[in-house]
């Protein structure tokens, strides 16, 4: 084991982790998203099978202009985790602002849908998505 401060990625848990994604969500948020996109590239090679660290690179993605590169990444992330509603919400945000509408509606309908009415964030993303006018920029 390494001395504490030191501990490689792989030995992290899961409380330690959850502190980097949320450090890395305000990075990306506070300009510092070229920064925020190399720690979730980090934590996506340390929990390769988990959605959030392309979420949380899609968001650093978005908030540096590059929208259709977190198309790419969150089409990625919603072919590996077909139910994640959170993905499917973010790549729906990501598609609007990328001027891809019509993809985004095919995208987000699970979320709309829903016969059990979920109130959920992902599902309160779509439904405003969905109010907004086709050409209008979150």
């Amino acid at each position: 084991m390494t001395p504490a401060g030191n501990a490689p990625l792989a030995e992290l848990d899961a409380a330690e982790v959850r502190t980097l994604a949320g450090l890395g969500l305000w990075g990306a948020f506070d300009g510092k998203a070229a920064e925020a996109l190399r720690l979730f590239e980090a934590l996506g090679r340390l929990r390769p099978a988990a959605a959030f660290p392309r979420i949380g690179a899609a968001q650093a993605l978005l908030a540096s202009g590059r929208a259709g590169e977190a198309v790419r990444s969150l089409e990625a992330a919603l072919a590996a985790h077909p139910d994640d509603d959170d993905v499917r919400a973010l790549l729906g945000l990501a598609l609007r602002v990328a001027r891809r509408g019509a993809h985004e509606r095919r995208v987000l309908a699970p979320l709309l849908e829903g016969v059990d009415m979920r109130d959920t964030s992902a599902a309160r993303l779509a439904h405003r998505l969905a109010a907004l006018a086709p050409d209008a920029r979150p």
